[in-house]
């Protein structure tokens, strides 16, 4: 076993006595310090007045027999399909991104209370992500608008009737018509061929609209570069679970880029411990420190700006070694040149080559969407040369992806300002906050008569238009979408509208026929027709089409046939006019936000105190600069600086982000926003003045023209070193604690137990406890866990888990059940990251359960670490002695706490798992290894007359988890998947030493790289 130095943080690493103090405490300083409630947000008027009313009510009630029954509807006569206490599940599709993941969403007593993967989606296999986990919040958010609403274009304030802007929208736009003024369409990229089909027929209704696509994480620069290699055509996906090697180049390919719940499952796939010849070796490119690079096997630290030098340096020496001509693509430095220039490892660039070249066909380049086009044409010649494109596999749907040119843009501005536009409607889209200041979109929306806003709740836009119009949530609108050839899925609703809204397809077929009561399911029908006609042609189906739409809604996805993609020849001018330019100076690239994406989710708490995969910051967005950077610039983490670049300027936090390449700034977009809602507005920086409007369609790498220290500084909240494991509590027991136990692949292969892995049984004082026939276990494959944090997000929503804020965070109050460490190994300039889920290990010896006075944790016949809230009175006794760090103390009310009340505003409590306690103030709480699924699963066993097996409970964590990193299950029974990973020859027990017997095991992690790097 190799022997690393691991440390959570630079502080951690540069100064290890303060670590060490931070470590023997349990709070944050000042956390413990006299608590005065004056200094807690006040009462906000509202929850006031609320409670004045609730009293009033009382005292009056109390004076009379009459009881007013208000909106609460007796359920005198339950639907046929509903059974109380039992849930319903529905097959849907995610509309969180353009990636439209297949869902099954829970129900219990006809409102959706859970979002999980469809397993029968050919694409992300039952798995969703951490957004998708927490889109559930979207549809109760408080939020929401309810009905019409004014914006500032309109000479009116307040609400308005759906049947005043209907009213108004046709009369305008017959106006257009008769003038010749134009009808514009705003859209992101449309992902439902029926919704196309709307437009199409929009525009054929109205001559005279112009449809305008965007998106600010866009792909377009892949598709252009695509076409300069290989003419027309539709960009492929990729085939990565067939890949050997992957080297990604500035592509975050396991956090926010691409298809990333089926890259992280292929990805996952082969990294299998028990099939070792087959296991992927990764290599990172790039200048950020990404989740992708934390997971790389070689992590090639270098900025951007020089990536594409180092790729055509690869291709000619690639096309040397496979004896193909190279000399008509331009060159640049040799490999040695590039590793003596930007300070890499020629041996690792060595290495490189040798596995590209030893894995033809099953390798592949990929460039991340932040680069150039002519960067992937480069990367495309790579695969040509290397014959990689036998990983492309089914083609993408072309249709949703294209964005319009930045010209279309500038000429819409202009026809608005000149007064040649009469009607504009922005379809879900955000384009006064997105597109760039310089472009005056929001200056020039004033100019327009008639403006509209499709949104769920307010926004930059909305506010700004004459209309502000109120859709359906994912939840409870139809839909179909694709983002595959011959893979169609549906969405359907699975609750009635909560609020006076409406599916913003169905208006829009409402304004083409103007005549007549709207008519809620137009859309519905319309969807049907499309498929009736278009879709079930093509099936091939058996039965007449109602049982095959019957059929398609209950399954939520089909498959079609498709014709086999046609890829171009290699055109010879690919690569003609590339120039190559070496960087000088600061450069700043501007990524997608985790979660948050581009600022679309910002009110949703659950997401924005998810830590960043790599930095564990949250509720901000910051500017991530290397070590080294930030010594020659005279600042240190929280201070602030000032960035400018020709298009403006912005200033920011730094963190101090090890493994950032020197002289590059890295931050995300999504923040900064000024009418996200109580709970995003305000949080974070604006970063798009940054960006120059070339940015629609191009890189998000620019120059930084200046960078300097501002005044001030800005104390960045992070879960960096919260609960870190008490080294010090356990130096007596054990000399080095291996909480993270890692080798090579190489090693295991030679000889299995090289690692030197050991799970010894202790003697104890107490009797060890005997179970019969059930006991449930955790295990957690390291190889496979991303960092991803889905299991967080789906804990989160399973468990009633509160948003705390970040202030709260700061304390280090956060109250998440399960967290991902992620601990560094190595230096700051090159660190090696590890992640670790760490939960609730449930310890058959579990010291916690010694120490409660009032029996509030306690052990249950089946092995679970169990939680009474009932008895517990906030001792935190079994939180000092728990060596994980797993308890969360309820220190007050945090649903009251954030803006203003936010959490127990209507219709949240409706979101409320009902199968999981809300808790209170003053009680411990942590993972309960889903035990209200557990208590489930055995009432369904005891009435089918059995005995409940441990197949039959997957926890939330493990159901989210798109690595399928964890197994849950009967330790007990020697043929269960955890069972066998607990036996397995890499598997341990964190702190084991102790002799508290955890019951979550860990395969330890191996790292496919080369002899020499093992010594």
């Amino acid at each position: 076993m190799n022997e690393k130095n691991h440390w959570r943080s630079l502080r951690d690493l540069q100064d290890a006595g303060a670590t060490e103090e931070r470590k023997s405490r349990e709070f944050e300083p000042g956390v413990t310090d006299t608590f005065d409630p004056s200094e807690m947000s006040p009462l906000s008027r509202k929850q006031f007045l609320a409670l004045m009313a609730a009293s009033a009510a009382f005292g009056a009630a109390g004076c009379t027999n009459y009881r007013d029954k208000g909106e609460i509807v007796p359920y005198s006569k339950k639907p046929e399909d509903i059974t109380p206490g039992r849930p319903l599940y529905y097959a849907s599709t995610c509309t969180a991104c353009t990636q439209v993941c297949g869902t099954l969403i829970k129900t219990r007593e006809g409102r959706p209370v859970k979002v999980d993967g469809n397993p029968d989606h050919p694409v992300n296999r039952g798995r969703l992500c951490a957004t998708g986990q927490a889109t559930l919040l979207q549809m109760y958010d408080p939020a929401r608008l309810r009905q019409p609403h004014t914006g500032a274009a309109s000479a009116r304030s307040g609400d308005v009737t759906w049947d005043r802007v209907d009213t108004e929208a046709v009369q305008q736009l017959a106006a257009c018509i008769r003038d010749g003024k134009q009808v514009v369409l705003v859209t992101g990229p449309q992902t439902s061929p029926s919704a196309r089909k709307v437009i199409t027929d929009f525009k054929a209704a109205f001559p005279t609209t112009r449809v305008l696509t965007y998106d600010r994480l866009h792909e377009d620069t892949r598709r252009r570069g695509w076409e300069r290699t290989y003419g027309s055509g539709p960009v492929p996906t990729i085939m990565w679970e067939k890949a050997r090697v992957i080297v990604t180049l500035e592509a975050d390919i396991l956090g926010a880029e691409g298809a990333v719940v089926e890259q992280t499952g292929a990805f996952a796939a082969g990294r299998d411990v028990d099939r070792p010849d087959d296991f992927i070796r990764l290599y990172a490119v790039e200048g950020a420190m990404s989740l992708t690079g934390t997971n790389a096997d070689y992590r090639i630290r270098l900025t951007p700006a020089a990536q594409l030098e180092l790729v055509l340096a690869l291709l000619h020496e690639i096309g040397r070694r496979v004896n193909i001509r190279t000399a008509q693509y331009p060159a640049g430095r040799s490999l040695d040149g590039l590793a003596t220039a930007y300070g890499l490892a020629a041996p690792t660039l060595a290495r490189l080559i040798d596995d590209l070249v030893a894995a033809r066909g099953k390798a592949i380049v990929y460039a991340g969407a932040v680069h150039s086009p002519e960067m992937h044409a480069a990367v495309n010649v790579v695969n040509e040369l290397l014959g990689n494109t036998a990983l492309y596999g089914p083609v993408r749907s072309a249709d949703g992806a294209a964005v319009s040119p930045v010209e279309e843009f500038t000429g819409l501005v202009r026809d608005m300002k000149a007064g040649l536009v009469g009607f504009i409607a922005h379809l879900d889209v955000n384009p006064v906050y997105h597109l760039p200041a310089a472009l005056g979109y929001g200056a020039a929306l004033a100019g327009v008569p008639l403006s509209v806003a499709f949104v769920e709740a307010e926004n930059e836009t909305a506010v700004a238009c004459t209309y502000m119009l109120p859709v359906h949530s994912m939840f409870e609108a139809w839909g179909d979408h694709s983002v595959r050839d011959g893979v169609l899925s549906l969405q359907q609703p699975v609750v009635a509208p909560l609020y006076a809204t409406r599916q913003k397809e169905a208006v829009l077929l409402h304004w083409m026929g103007a005549s007549g009561p709207f008519n809620e399911s137009a859309y519905r029908d319309h969807v049907k027709k499309y498929w009736e006609t278009a879709v079930y042609p093509l099936a091939g189906a058996a039965v007449d089409f109602t049982a095959f739409w019957q059929s398609a809604l209950h399954d939520g996805v089909i498959e079609l046939p498709h014709a086999t993609p046609v890829r171009g020849a290699l055109r010879a001018d690919a690569l003609a006019d590339i120039r190559i330019t070496a960087p000088t100076g600061m450069s700043v690239l501007v990524t997608a936000a985790p979660y948050i994406g581009d600022g679309a989710f910002n009110n949703n708490g659950w997401l924005q105190e998810l830590p960043h995969p790599v930095s564990k910051i949250v509720w901000d967005n910051y500017a991530a600069i290397a070590p080294a950077t930030a010594k020659r610039l005279g600042v240190k983490s929280d201070d602030r600086i000032e960035v400018s670049t020709a298009n403006g300027k912005v200033t920011l936090p730094v963190f101090e982000q090890p493994g950032t390449a020197e002289d590059l700034i890295s931050v995300a977009l999504g923040y900064g926003r000024t009418n996200a809602g109580p709970v995003g507005s305000g949080v974070g920086v604006d970063v798009t003045p940054l960006l120059s409007l070339a940015a629609l369609n191009g890189t998000r790498v620019v120059a930084a023209s200046a960078v300097t220290k501002a005044e001030g500084s800005y104390a960045l909240a992070s879960t960096q070193e919260h609960h870190a494991l008490d080294d010090t509590f356990v130096k007596d027991f054990h000399l080095k604690r291996h909480i993270i136990q890692e080798g090579t692949l190489e090693e295991y292969r030679r000889d299995p137990h090289s690692l030197g892995i050991e799970r010894k049984e202790y003697e104890s004082i107490s009797p060890r406890v005997e179970y019969a026939g059930l006991k449930w276990g955790m295990a957690i494959d390291l190889n496979k866990c991303t960092g991803c944090n889905a299991c967080v997000a789906g804990c989160n929503v399973e468990n009633n888990v509160p948003v705390v804020g970040r202030e709260q965070v700061a304390k280090g109050r956060e109250m998440q059940w399960i967290r991902l460490d992620r601990y560094y190994s190595g230096t700051p300039e090159d660190p090696v990251a590890s992640h670790q889920p760490m939960l609730c290990q449930h310890c058959d010896n579990a010291p916690c359960e010694n120490v409660c006075p009032v029996v509030a944790t306690n052990h249950s016949a089946d092995g679970l670490n169990q939680m009474i809230y009932n008895r517990c009175v906030g001792t935190k006794y079994c939180s000092n002695n728990c060596p994980y760090k797993v308890r969360r103390f309820n220190f007050f009310n945090f649903r009251d706490d954030l803006a203003g009340g936010y959490q127990q505003e209507e219709p949240l409590n409706l979101m409320q798992n009902p199968e999981v306690t809300v808790r209170s103030r003053g009680v411990m709480e942590k993972c309960s290894f889903c035990v209200q699924r557990i208590m489930e699963a055995r009432q369904l066993a005891t009435e089918q007359g059995r005995t409940i097996e441990g197949k039959d409970v997957r926890t939330a964590c493990q159901e989210a988890c798109p690595a399928r990193a964890i197994e849950f299950g009967n330790v007990l029974d020697p043929a269960s998947p955890v069972t066998k990973m607990r036996e397995h020859q890499l598997g341990y027990d964190v702190l084991g030493e102790l002799n508290v017997r955890p019951n979550v095991t860990y395969i330890a992690r191996l790292r496919n790289i080369h002899s020499e790097k093992s010594a």
